[in-house]
């Protein structure tokens, strides 16, 4: 058959040579991937139409290369057609050659197994020969180890630490050779090696905690762990006076819990089971019975000192067992000499911190318990605190020989305590002030407001505080706190002051309450004369009306016959008295507390000046002794209120300012939730409530002259208290701290001069209201000066005598009745220098109504009536002046001290000055009254009237003046006031 001629397979080729074929970029002809590198060449967003325009053109060039493909295979097809027949007849060969080999190789392996077979089965018996010989040379190194193992966890049994660790080093160097580390199967020994080397620690850590805190010592023990520990490589032991330190930490803490635990109570709405796993050291703390404070301490700080004498104990062991190990030197102990001398030196370092983690604990302890009075009485404060300086002193001797604390003196001793001192004082603050508050009111609300104020019978010698009973009062553990260091008794377990301790009553070194003593003084006072009566049984008697032996006959005729020589004090008065010697052996008690307890001592005396001034003072009169001197204009009608309030702040400046400050203080204090049950109010309650006194009745009381006699005893009482404070001067003077020389003396001029104006204050105006309450006599002074000035005094004449003789009769019969019931005022009970001073009040009284009736006379008054009016008061005060003269042997009475600015205020010499006045002209009178302050505007504007009243205008001009002066000199005055304290 003819091939087709080429001609159209030459015309096919020559129409593509013809044209230019279509070249595919070149990342089409490699094997990475063409289209995601299309898609990255994008630009984003993608535009679908430029894609699909650039999958056409793609397109239409894979089609023309596939045209230009076909056509070359087309043109070369008989080239193409041999050359897959010479393909096919080369395989075909190779198929035979390939069958030939095989059959071959099938021959020549069956002629070669029965030769190789004999001499593998050879080779092979040989080699497991040689293993089972190196496998059991080996098992007998497993059961070397083994045993290793097992006398390791028999020395771990019968606690030979020494041979255990001597048997772990031996097991740990066979385990660690080369031979051993290829084994799994030794793992487990390997492990089992660390665990024992954990439980051997774990054992003498024990022993160490068992050394350490445990009631009996087994020496031999604790120095076979010590030698253990010795033998223990760098990387396995530890520090083994760290550990004693931790161990005693934790059982401090753990001891300190387990007390709570044991006297604590749990919530009602929890089982105790429950409240005692959860349950913290603070919320134990708080729900503890106050009754059970001592008992729970006294365990705590036995536990506590335990612990430091066991940790001296092991400083001594340590000392005694080097010394004796150096003496010995026996070879291959120097690691445990060593060891010996390092433990020693840990443990005298860690003196301060066993001494910190026991303060830490107590501090947590004493800061969380609530001190608060009455809910934790005062025996149970003051054995808590008796046992807590137990326990500082037992501290400080462990500290004694630090060297770390300046050289072990006491000053650094007292540094290392710091902490715990700090809490004891920080808390004995927070329970005097609780107990102080409690005293405050219950004196108040029980003895302030109760008492009747009548005079106590008492002997001339009596003294409201006496020396013996401030000193300090210590529980009779006290006696025996000390015994093991005045002894020379080792500190020891056995000489543990906590150990045993029970909580009893104070024993009083000579100190009793007094109670005890009037049976006593009772039977005593009947053997003597009357004016020798013992004061103390008396005035037991007195108050609580106990069945003594002391006749009513002996009290009504002995003692109050002897009024006068006696000091004057009341129930009130005795029972302050009573709570400032409890301050004082508080004081006694607590040093560091000492001035504090001194300061709300004086709290109380200043608060009972208070009472003294409200309960026998009106309202009114109050409010004046407290005006703010601040300025008013001259024509302000409160102008005569100010000036009357500034002259009595002149009068006692002193009562003034500590009357204010008393308030301001007081008024500023919140007390305890305590004190709201002693003033019957809900909690909280504020300090005004104490400032809250009622009047005395009786003030108002015409039957009882005004309530003379409880004014005097109240006034009176203050100064016998003072006295008898000052009696015992330098025995609270010595209870103060250092630097407080002056103290004392301070408060003594202070308020010795603050007792002398309440006794001014409160008896003038006792005088004025005996005065001038009319039913106390036939009429009142107001309404004797209003009748007397309604007089006719304009008369030239009075030749048939004043014209006031019947009224001025009646005064003096007044004066004179009142002469008498002064005296019998209380029954008898005011002492005769108090009635003195009552009278001369009254006389100061008498002569300012004169000048009252002076001024009511007003212009009408002609110069004769003015000549008559003073022959009048002549008459008055010749009559006042005839009663309470002073004795041959007694002072000269002063109202006022001589250097008083209103000393002329209480003189006769005030009225004579005043009626001298009158003689003045027009032009001299504003001088004189510029001159003369001391005068009430009111009199000074009756002058001024009287010598200008025929000239209104000069008048109005001359009072505008006086005015003017009276205002400046009162706003001046209350500057002056204001820089000087007052």
């Amino acid at each position: 058959m003819e091939v087709p001629s080429g001609n159209g397979s030459s015309s096919a080729s020559s129409s593509s040579r013809g044209r230019e074929p279509t070249k595919l970029p070149e990342r089409f002809l490699g094997l990475d991937d063409v289209v995601a590198k299309e898609l990255a060449e994008l630009d984003y967003p993608w535009n679908l139409k430029a894609i699909e325009e650039r999958i056409q053109e793609y397109s239409s060039c894979s089609e023309a290369i596939n045209a230009q493909l076909s056509a070359r295979v087309m043109a070369n097809y008989n080239e193409f057609v041999q050359g897959m027949q010479q393909v096919q007849a080369v395989e075909t060969e190779l198929s035979l050659i390939g069958v030939l080999v095989k059959n071959g190789r099938r021959k020549l392996q069956n002629h070669d197994s029965g030769i190789v077979r004999g001499s593998m089965q050879i080779t092979l018996q040989q080699r497991k020969k040689e293993r089972l010989k190196e496998l059991l040379a080996l098992l007998e190194d497993f059961q070397g180890v083994v045993e290793i193992d097992g006398q390791l966890r028999e020395r771990l049994s019968a606690e030979k630490y020494c041979e255990a660790i001597v048997q772990h080093a031996a097991l740990r160097d066979a385990l660690g050779t080369q031979r051993f580390a290829q084994f799994p199967g030794l793992v487990g020994l390997q492990d089992g090696m660390s665990s024992n080397l954990s439980l051997v620690q774990q054992k003498l850590s024990d022993g160490l905690r068992v050394a350490a805190v445990s009631a009996e010592f087994d020496a031999e023990r604790y120095e076979e762990i010590l030698k253990a520990y010795s033998m223990l490589s760098a990387d396995q032991a530890i520090s083994v006076g760290k550990e004693i330190l931790r161990h005693v930490s934790e059982c401090i803490v753990a001891v300190s819990r387990q007390c709570m635990l044991a006297f604590s109570m749990a919530p009602a709405h929890e089982s105790p089971a429950d409240w005692h796993r959860k349950a913290q050291l603070r919320d134990l703390c708080r729900s503890m019975d106050p009754s059970h404070f001592v008992s729970c301490g006294a365990q705590l700080y036995e536990h506590l000192c335990d612990f430091l004498y066991r940790h001296q104990f092991l400083c001594a062991w340590h000392v005694q067992r080097s010394q004796a190990a150096e003496s010995e030197n026996i070879a291959g102990e120097g690691a445990f000499r060593e060891v010996l001398r390092a433990v020693h030196t840990e443990l005298v370092s860690s003196k301060r911190n066993v001494w910190d983690r026991i303060q830490q604990q107590v501090s947590l302890v004493l800061m969380t318990l609530d001190f608060q009075y009455p809910a934790l009485t005062e025996d149970g404060f003051m054995h808590l605190l008796h046992l807590t300086r137990l326990l500082i002193d037992e501290g400080d001797a462990f500290m004694a020989d630090n060297q770390a604390i300046k050289g072990g003196s006491s000053q650094g001793r007292r540094e290392a305590s710091a902490p715990i001192r700090n809490t004891l004082k920080s808390k004995a603050n927070d329970y005097f002030q609780s107990l102080h508050y409690n005293a405050w009111a219950n004196f108040k609300v029980a003895h302030i407001e109760q008492d009747s104020w009548q005079r106590l019978p008492v002997a001339r010698n009596y003294s409201l505080l006496r020396a013996d009973r401030l000193k300090p009062v210590l529980p009779r553990g006290h006696e025996s706190g000390g015994k093991a260091a005045e002894q020379g008794k080792p500190r020891t377990s056995e000489n543990n002051p906590f150990r045993n301790y029970k909580p009893e009553n104070f024993t009083g070194l000579g100190v009793s309450d007094g109670r005890d003593d009037a049976t006593e003084d009772s039977s005593r006072a009947l053997e003597v004369s009357a004016d020798e009566l013992d004061e103390h049984a008396l005035l037991q008697h007195w108050i609580d009306e106990s069945s003594s032996g002391v006749s009513n006959e002996l009290i009504g005729s002995s003692l109050l016959s002897n009024s006068n020589r006696s000091p004057v004090v009341s129930s009130s008065t005795v029972e302050l008295a009573r709570i400032l010697e409890r301050y004082c052996r508080l004081m006694a008690a607590m040093p560091l507390l000492a001035k504090d307890i001194w300061d709300s001592a004086v709290s109380l005396v200043e608060f009972y000046i208070h009472c003294m001034l409200c309960l026998f003072a009106q309202d009114r009169h109050l409010k004046l002794l407290l005006e703010d001197l601040d300025f008013v204009p001259a024509n302000d009608p409160r102008l005569l209120v100010r000036q009357e309030a500034l002259f009595l702040q002149q009068l006692v400046p002193n009562l003034r300012q500590q009357f204010a400050r008393v308030r301001d203080v007081v008024s500023n204090i919140t007390l305890p939730d305590s004190c709201a049950a002693n003033l019957g109010l809900q909690a909280p309650v504020l300090g005004n409530v104490l400032l809250q006194v009622t009047t005395f009745s009786k003030l108002s009381s015409p039957t009882a002259l005004c309530g003379l006699s409880e004014r005097c005893i109240g006034v009176e009482s203050v100064g016998a208290l003072l006295n008898g404070m000052r009696d015992v001067q330098s025995q609270i003077s010595a209870l103060l701290p250092k630097g407080s020389e002056d103290v004392m003396d301070n408060f003594f001029e202070s308020h010795e001069k603050v007792a002398m104006e309440l006794r001014t204050f409160v008896l003038m105006y006792a005088a004025r209201d005996v005065l001038e309450v009319p039913d106390v006599g036939r009429i009142s002074l107001d309404h004797f000066s209003t009748t007397v000035s309604a007089l006719r005094w304009e008369a030239s004449g009075f030749g048939q005598g004043s014209p006031a003789a019947p009224y001025l009769q009646n005064l003096r019969g007044q004066i004179d009745e009142l002469a008498r019931r002064i005296p019998c005022a209380g029954g008898g009970a005011i002492p005769y220098a108090t009635q003195r001073m009552v009278w001369g009040w009254l006389e100061v009284r008498i002569m300012h109504e004169c000048l009252e009736v002076v001024a009511k006379c007003g212009r009408k008054k002609s110069h004769e009536a003015l000549l008559c009016l003073a022959a009048d008061f002549q008459s008055i005060r010749s009559s006042v002046q005839v009663h309470f003269k002073a004795a041959e042997d007694t002072e000269e009475l002063n109202l006022l001290p001589q250097d008083h600015p209103l000393g002329a205020f209480v003189q006769w010499s005030y009225l004579d000055e005043y009626l001298e006045a009158h003689g003045y002209t027009g032009n001299e009178i504003g001088v004189w009254c510029k001159r003369h302050a001391e005068y009430p505007l009111r009199l000074q504007k009756a002058l001024i009237d009287y010598a200008q009243g025929a000239n209104q205008k000069v008048a109005r001009q001359t009072m505008m003046e006086v005015e003017a002066f009276v205002a400046s000199s009162i706003a001046d005055e209350g500057a002056s006031f204001s820089q000087r304290g007052f």
